[in-house]
């Protein structure tokens, strides 16, 4: 697949095909949920985790919030589209 310059491909449930990553149905909340592990130090010291659940996961905090996901996004200069750029937006993270 034919990827551009900050567009990452992903390989989760969304689709049955290679994708282009927090496009259409592949969601920032699906990338926060396949990251989490309670015991990753990411997770265990994030301020979203609160006894060994994440308040993401659980829908209770919004994906952009997660420090995981915004460190990827900056690290990997990935460049959102759609409704992924409008959650960071509306948090006020970008």
């Amino acid at each position: 697949m034919r990827c551009r310059d900050h567009q990452r491909v992903c390989r989760c449930g969304a689709y049955g095909f290679p994708h282009r990553q927090f496009g259409g149905s592949c969601s920032l909340g699906g990338f926060v949920a396949a990251f989490f592990d309670p015991w990753r130090s990411d997770c265990s010291e994030c301020m979203s985790c609160e006894a060994g659940e994440c308040q993401v996961v659980e829908g209770i905090e919004e994906a952009p919030h997660c420090p995981a996901l915004q460190e990827y996004v900056r690290f990997e200069e990935v460049v959102l589209y759609g409704r992924a750029r409008e959650q960071f937006v509306r948090a006020r993270l970008m």
